[in-house]
């Protein structure tokens, strides 16, 4: 599975795109669908589905773009579970803290995991914006723990990292 970042605004997001055998999925479109768009065009890839890791508006800008244009299948906080998609396969886990809506997409046989706003490379998300909870973030703090710790941390800003690299040096897990 091939993983492609690209920074877009209004905060500087990142949107993931996953692709395997002329198949994409996105993760978080936050805006500037045309960059989104001019990367599947230039990659022959097929849009298959969205991924959502939660609903705040740097995260989703260009969502109906694609909702509207491909009639793409959404993933998100109401779909946790296991799953197939074209050649992907993954899993969805409630990661609140952040918000109510937070959650993480895992694929176990890369051991890739894209954490949106719940965790960053040495920090955690806010929890003092709605549907924001110490509580349910410290809960998704231990489950975490859980998963390999040489899975690799992509989150909705910033710099990826590993679980391993979180576990020894970011202070709030």
């Amino acid at each position: 599975m091939k993983i492609e970042r690209l920074i877009l605004k209004p905060l500087d997001n990142n949107c993931y795109i996953l692709s395997q055998n002329n198949c994409a999925i996105i993760i978080d479109p936050s805006s500037e669908e045309h960059k989104i768009e001019e990367y599947l065009n230039k990659n022959n890839l097929e849009l298959l589905s969205i991924f959502i890791t939660h609903y705040h508006y740097d995260h989703i800008g260009a969502l109906n773009y694609f909702i509207e244009k491909y009639s793409s299948k959404i993933y998100d906080y109401k779909t946790i579970g296991k799953f197939k998609e074209g050649p992907f396969k993954f899993q969805i886990f409630n990661t609140k803290g952040h918000s109510k809506d937070s959650v993480s997409f895992y694929f176990e046989k890369t051991n890739d995991l894209f954490v949106g706003d719940f965790i960053f490379k040495g920090s955690i998300g806010r929890m003092d914006l709605e549907g924001g909870d110490e509580e349910e973030m410290a809960y998704s703090l231990r489950e975490l723990k859980k998963i390999n710790p040489e899975t690799k941390l992509y989150p909705g800003h910033g710099d990826s990292t590993t679980l391993s690299h979180e576990l020894l040096y970011n202070p709030y897990i």
